[in-house]
């Protein structure tokens, strides 16, 4: 996290069970102990101090099944909960055409959201800068009275970020090398973060209950692009300086069709969105869309004629799918994650994609290799992608208890 302005160190033991609640729900104290693996007594000591702050709350209700007939019996049971509007982050995803802002409550849930539609690639990098501090700026004056302390900025970008400050590289951008973080920091005086949206959607999944006992995923988001965030011992893994799981631009054919960022044959110039589209309407006679980012009309359209049994439809989708299954062969020989999730809106097609997938990683991974990793798709019917910067923001720029 690059902090601009001074900040203190939270306490682990207090972080751990602000966590606990964020993914878990309100909880009974003896279940939290189980949950974070602490004695009863030091989550006593430290629900108390953050319920005199504030920032929890009782609930009570019947542990008993007398309480649905309208009985009392059995003792009343009294869970904690976080309070929403202990504290706020403002969270940022900068895309094609837009970008959306919202305000990320103490429980990590997004309480509002604006969407301001915009030409971004036709930006400079001031006007960068200038366009998302008013975004944050308009959001902290009409989203924020009623939450307490902001404790950070967070920023999810589609394409490259490096050092967690730079976007090295972005479809929604035509410049290169944008300082992001210092400007904003600077100007609100507050911690700021900036990732890669897969990779905060691959946090946003971790934090579920459901995959909470999965150390090592990965969630390969198609849609416009294709990304990947990739979570390797419990924690997202960006590599050195940030831009590491670029699945997208990894290669599956060197001499093949033009990427958007600039090179031949990348997997995401088999799979992506744009690319689909692209190739399609070189064979099919389909309307012109912006060569950036067709519209999910347009691409479900291609989805139609696929379950109409078009050949040239089944025929690109196949194709992707052997990009794909080829790109994940080589994951799963490097990482051998346990977990693949498919989502984003490009799962739209997983049905087409899936087959040629399938038969890619049987042609290249030993039976063992392929046996240890399980891929399923995930259906997009949530944008995690703000939830996740959100989380990153709290994870680094901890509550402090006043």
């Amino acid at each position: 996290m690059n902090r601009i302005s001074p900040g203190h160190a939270g306490s682990p033991t207090r972080d751990r069970i602000l966590q606990a609640l964020r993914v878990h729900g309100p909880q009974a104290r003896v279940d939290l102990s189980a949950i974070v693996e602490m004695s009863p007594a030091t989550v006593s000591g430290v629900t108390g101090e953050l319920m005199r702050a504030g920032a929890l709350r009782e609930m009570f209700g019947r542990e008993s099944d007398g309480a649905e007939s309208g009985r009392s019996r059995g003792r009343p049971k009294v869970t904690i909960a976080l309070v929403p509007q202990t504290a706020h982050v403002i969270a940022v995803k900068l895309s094609i055409n837009e970008i959306q802002v919202a305000l990320g409550d103490f429980t990590g849930a997004m309480a509002r959201t604006e969407t301001v539609p915009l030409d971004t690639r036709a930006l400079s990098p001031a006007d960068i800068v200038i366009t998302l501090g008013d975004a944050i700026e308009r959001c902290h004056r009409t989203m924020a009275p009623g939450y307490g302390p902001c404790l950070g900025i967070g920023l999810a970008v589609q394409g490259l970020v490096r050092d967690s400050d730079i976007i090295a590289w972005s479809p929604a951008l035509s410049v290169r090398d944008v300082d992001i973080v210092q400007p904003l920091a600077r100007r609100f005086g507050l911690p700021v973060y900036a990732a890669n949206d897969a990779n905060c959607i691959a946090v946003a999944l971790r934090n579920k209950p459901e995959f909470q006992a999965i150390d090592n995923m990965a969630v390969l988001m198609l849609g416009t692009g294709v990304g990947m965030g990739l979570i390797v011992g419990g924690k997202v893994y960006d590599g050195r300086t940030g831009a590491a799981a670029e699945f997208g631009h990894t290669k599956y054919q060197m001499d093949g069709p033009f990427c958007h960022c600039g090179r031949r044959g990348c997997i995401e110039s088999f799979v992506g969105d744009y690319a689909l589209y692209r190739d399609a309407r070189a064979m099919l006679d389909l309307p012109n869309t912006d060569a950036l980012h067709p519209s999910e009309e347009q691409m479900q359209v291609l989805c139609d004629l696929a379950a109409k049994g078009d050949p040239v439809a089944l025929g690109l989708f196949e194709q992707a799918g052997r990009a794909l299954g080829f790109g994940l062969t080589n994951l799963i020989a490097l990482i051998s994650p346990s977990l693949i999730l498919v989502s984003g809106s490009g799962v739209r097609a997983y049905e087409y994609l899936e087959p040629s997938m399938r038969r890619s990683l049987q042609d290249g991974l030993v039976e063992t290799l392929l046996a240890n990793t399980e891929i399923r798709p995930r259906p997009w019917d949530e944008d995690l992608t703000l939830r996740g910067i959100t989380a990153l923001v709290q994870a680094n720029a901890p509550f402090q208890p006043s």
